[in-house]
């Protein structure tokens, strides 16, 4: 049985809204070569700390997310930029800027970070 892909904008809306509405300012992507998993991470002294999985998936089927978010992350680094920008439609805002970080751990294990 073939496995549906994440639709990037739909997945990246509820997950910016999501992130949104808890107060959340970290989003971190942990990949290697088999799954991909996303936790949220919030870092106040106004809400207190916390960390929470949000979703985990197979590579190939999180790959359009991972695409939408990387070619931000290389427009931005092309015009020069700290923060990256993913129009997310389904959203009132309609953009999500971000500033991003990538781990790299040996192994093809990976971490990027984004703080909203």
């Amino acid at each position: 049985m073939a496995k549906e892909k994440f639709d990037a904008t739909d997945f990246l809306s509820s997950l910016f809204h999501y992130a949104h509405d808890f107060n959340f300012n970290h989003i971190i992507f942990e990949a290697n070569r088999y799954k991909v998993s996303v936790n949220l991470v919030r870092k106040s002294a106004t809400y207190g700390n916390a960390e929470v999985f949000y979703v985990s998936a197979d590579t190939k089927e999180f790959a359009p997310v991972m695409s939408s978010v990387n070619g931000a992350i290389e427009i931005s680094e092309l015009e020069g930029k700290q923060q990256a920008t993913v129009k997310t439609t389904n959203l009132e805002r309609g953009d999500q800027v971000f500033q991003f970080r990538l781990h790299e751990f040996g192994n093809g294990k990976y971490s990027l970070d984004l703080s909203i």
